[in-house]
């Protein structure tokens, strides 16, 4: 529209100007020293329109001269921005089809020009790790601190990943410790940072530092550093591993009797209390709470550790466990405990086919090695023989 009246406008002038012409050039006349120059207002007027639109267009051009070399650059760059998105493009697609070596190419040649470059490096990385290239992969993790240092946090969190996934590859004995203390640096530099706190612990955990887990465990809650449930099993670990250190008998008491109701019966808690109990022999009691446990949540570790118990009775404990089966029947580690404690009750036949069913759903050594210890106990010397037999062929088998 602005246009359109521009046009109209200059339209109009120069009708104007032609029609004025017309009915009057009238003269004009310029002297400069001995110089002398008449001529019509209409063509003096016309030179002046034409040197005017001369003059501009000139200027134009000097000026668009000026500016050709940035307007070359920037096409030139638009043009290495097209391509590196078409080059994203094909790494993407050849990383949905899994074609790692495809991926990582196309992701180099678009990282150069591309404005998320950095996106680039570290997903390059990530290509030749899953390709075993661990020496491609610290040369992109590299490119990527040089040319963006500002982003040191995400790099290195997600080079600490990468390094604890080749520990557990058993690609190096040192990743773990290198990636652990790479989170230690970015837990210092950035404490409120909640991605790389939960991946420190997580780290922690596995490694078992559960003194350094203890110290940061409030801090990961009053940040939500993880969700409830996970902060949950991080916080139940803490407790079996704190039960597990535990020194001597008075030492674990006292740190038993410091925990809470609900606590206790938390069965990787109480699983480690009944371990440590029974391997200094203090079975007293330990029964009734793995019934009270299993009673609340099933847990196999409890189950398989109340057919291990030695010196509470063993028919009575047979008797609660067979109430177990009817709500798990088929269940190996169940039937495992249930032969053990038919045997300790001299029930040789009933335990023996307790034994033989869990080891036709789970043929495990120490099932082989229970039913052996039964068939002596009842005196059948020669099927013990066999059974260790098995248990032997099993061993090379596996």
């Amino acid at each position: 529209m602005k246009k359109i009246l521009l046009w109209s406008g200059a339209f109009l002038l120069t009708a104007a100007l032609s029609s004025l012409a017309l009915y009057d050039n009238g003269q004009l006349s310029l002297v400069w020293h001995d110089w002398v120059i008449e001529t019509s207002v209409s063509f003096a007027l016309a030179v002046i329109v034409i040197g005017f639109i001369g003059l501009y267009l000139a200027v134009q051009l000097l000026v668009s001269l000026w500016h050709l070399p940035r307007w070359w650059r920037h096409r030139n760059q638009v043009k290495a921005f097209s391509r590196a998105e078409n080059h994203a493009s094909k790494g993407l697609i050849a990383l949905e089809y899994g074609d790692w070596q495809t991926a990582e190419k196309q992701l180099l040649k678009s990282a150069k020009y591309s404005e998320s470059g950095l996106v680039h490096y570290l997903s390059a990385a990530k290509m030749a790790h899953n390709q075993g290239a661990y020496n491609r992969q610290d040369q992109y993790l590299a490119k990527a601190k040089s040319l963006y240092p500002e982003e040191v946090v995400t790099i290195g969190l997600v080079e600490a990943r990468l390094l604890a996934d080749q520990a557990k590859e058993g690609q190096s004995s040192t990743s773990l410790e290198k990636a652990l203390a790479i989170l230690k640096v970015l837990n210092e530099q950035s404490p409120n940072n909640r991605a790389i706190l939960a991946e420190y612990l997580t780290l922690l955990k596995q490694v078992g530092a559960w003194q350094e887990i203890e110290l940061l465990l409030p801090k990961a809650k009053r940040l939500k550093a993880l969700d409830k449930e996970a902060l949950q099993q991080l916080e139940t670990a803490l407790l079996a591993a704190k039960i597990q250190a535990a020194p001597d008998l008075e030492a674990l008491e006292q740190f038993w009797q410091f925990l809470s109701r609900t606590q206790h019966f938390v069965p990787q808690i109480l699983a480690e209390y009944v371990e440590k109990k029974a391997k200094w022999g203090e079975e007293s009691g330990l029964a009734e709470w793995i019934e009270k446990a299993v009673k609340k949540q099933w847990d196999d570790r409890l189950v398989y550790q109340y057919g291990r118990l030695q010196m509470s009775p063993a028919f009575q404990r047979l008797r609660v466990a067979q109430k177990w089966e009817t709500h798990h029947p088929n269940h190996p580690v169940l039937l495992l405990t249930l032969g053990r404690l038919a045997c300790m009750s001299q029930l040789w036949a009933q335990g023996q086919d307790y034994l033989k069913q869990s080891l036709k759903l789970q043929p495990e050594i120490e099932t082989f090695h229970a039913l052996a210890q039964c068939y002596e106990a009842e005196g059948a010397q020669e099927k013990a023989a066999l059974t260790y037999k098995e248990a032997i062929l099993q061993l090379e088998n596996t």
